[in-house]
């Protein structure tokens, strides 16, 4: 007979950022700047603990809206794209595409490890921020960790990452 599985779900309505970006696709479509106001979710899996519960809902809620919170009204850039160019001095930074040419204030960016700015890639990002910032706490008997990004009521990108 196999073993129930245990999943703890985070769905908070402070887990909402507002954010501008924007994605090429097609291999030279760049879309124009735009903003989403994303939502997010987390789940992770793994058996129960000596309290009866798979992970303290408290403290993954707090590492989830720490992420959230870091990317609510910025302009989220890809640091990894092949033809997106990122570049920062003391004061702007400024992303190019081709003969495109976008410059923003530093402390309007967030830099994010994704070659493209889709809700699939800011997942994977939430994802392993939450894992590194929680796995002192909860240990190395989780299964998977899962997020989940929402860019526009119903159009969710999800990233499920092993745990170890």
């Amino acid at each position: 007979m196999s073993q129930p599985t245990y999943r703890v779900d985070v769905s908070k309505e402070q887990f909402v950022f507002s954010a501008a970006h924007f994605i090429t696709f097609a291999g030279d479509i760049c879309e124009r700047i735009h903003g989403h106001n994303y939502g997010v979710r987390a789940s992770v899996e793994g058996p129960l603990d000596e309290n009866r519960y798979v992970v303290d809902f408290i403290a993954l809620r707090d590492a989830v809206l720490e992420q959230t919170q870091a990317l609510d009204h910025h302009v989220i850039l890809p640091s990894d794209h092949a033809e997106i160019r990122i570049r920062s001095d003391d004061k702007e930074t400024t992303a190019k595409f081709r003969d495109r040419r976008w410059v923003f204030p530093n402390e309007d960016c967030v830099i994010l490890p994704v070659i493209n700015t889709t809700a699939e890639e800011i997942a994977r990002v939430i994802a392993e921020r939450v894992r590194d910032k929680t796995k002192s706490q909860f240990g190395d008997a989780l299964n998977w960790i899962e997020v989940a990004v929402d860019e526009n009521q119903g159009q969710w990108g999800v990233c499920r990452l092993p745990w170890k």
